[in-house]
């Protein structure tokens, strides 16, 4: 059983390596203001908070982003997890359905990111699925990876993330977020936040796998 288990996760691996690779289609949109027809500022300001958390420590010098955003893309083909039907009924707390359909109108093509916007205290640096296959092609092995290092030696692998949508009074939010950083290293979430005070705190992660 353990066996099976591990070809499952390797199979899941590969299989979002193939998508990671898919060519940018004519369909990205390189708008970049601050209204709905672009990614907002709000959307950056959670963007930094979350890759905060998630990929900074304190020797952390780089942040390694993908230059477009992902929907949600994994190896489960079907797997909706803004969709999810989750409660905390102490917290009185529930994925909004206005914050689902905005996270799948959003995601419904792939946006261009601008570094500029990220609020981090690094270097941030936008990779290219270009770049990124002139690195790989096609394999995530330690060869590679070890080229990946020699031009990002102060990175951990890069960062992927979806647009974020938001309900309708604009309190919650939907994000993908997930990384790769090594042959079998690497990792996805998604993440309900909450707005409080000001601030968006995330309450619930929906899908957390870890490769390492």
């Amino acid at each position: 059983m353990f066996r099976a288990a591990q070809a499952i996760l390797l199979i899941s691996i590969f299989a979002f390596a193939s998508i990671a690779f898919a060519s940018v289609p004519a369909t990205v949109n390189q708008e970049q203001s601050n209204t709905d027809s672009g990614v907002s500022s709000e959307e950056y300001e959670i963007y930094s908070s979350v890759i905060k958390d998630l990929y900074m420590e304190p020797k952390t010098k780089q942040i390694v982003i993908e230059e477009r955003t992902f929907r949600y893309d994994f190896a489960v083909q079907d797997d909706e997890p803004w969709r999810d039907k989750w409660k905390d009924k102490k917290k009185g707390l529930a994925v909004d359905d206005s914050a689902a359909d905005d996270y799948e109108s959003k995601n419904g093509q792939k946006w261009l990111l601008n570094k500029d916007s990220f609020k981090l205290p690094v270097k941030v640096t936008l990779i290219t699925d270009l770049d990124l296959k002139s690195i790989f092609h096609g394999n995530w092995g330690e060869l590679p990876w070890i080229d990946y290092y020699r031009k990002f030696p102060d990175a951990r692998g890069f960062v992927m993330i979806s647009r974020i949508g938001f309900n309708t009074a604009k309190n919650q939010a939907l994000i993908y977020v997930g990384s790769r950083c090594g042959p079998g290293c690497g990792d996805l979430h998604f993440l309900l936040l909450q707005k409080e005070n000001g601030v968006w705190v995330t309450k619930k992660d929906l899908r957390k796998k870890e490769y390492r």
